[in-house]
């Protein structure tokens, strides 16, 4: 998770995120489990693990489903309307994710999450 954090904050856009307040969870299950949480206000963006106090998205999502998203390898959309994750709240934040986070998607390939969880990076 923490180098899910990592990636997502440098491939954070702070100029597209400039009137966005918001704070989204993400709940993961399967191989990597936990949660963590953005908090984004006046461009800026703020990490943590745990869980967020009254978040405006929720993610609850197998960490395979989204890193298959992120890196391009699942349509986020299908996935959504296939079960394979489940959203509670702002939908337009959600959909504005590649907005908010556009340099992160594709940055790293899939097979790097897998490689940096047992490096611990």
């Amino acid at each position: 998770i923490e180098t899910f954090l990592a990636v997502m904050k440098i491939g954070f856009n702070p100029e597209k995120a400039a009137d966005t307040k918001a704070t989204m969870q993400y709940n993961f299950s399967g191989d990597v489990e936990g949660s963590c949480y953005f908090t984004i206000e006046n461009g800026k963006i703020i990490s943590a693990s745990g869980t967020a106090e009254n978040p405006d998205l929720t993610i609850d999502t197998p960490f395979e489903v989204w890193m298959d998203i992120i890196t391009g390898k699942a349509e986020g959309a299908q996935m959504l309307i296939e079960g394979k994750y489940k959203v509670a709240g702002d939908m337009n934040l959600l959909l504005n994710i590649s907005k908010l986070f556009g340099q992160a998607l594709f940055l790293f390939p899939i097979k790097y999450f897998h490689l940096a969880r047992w490096l611990k990076v």
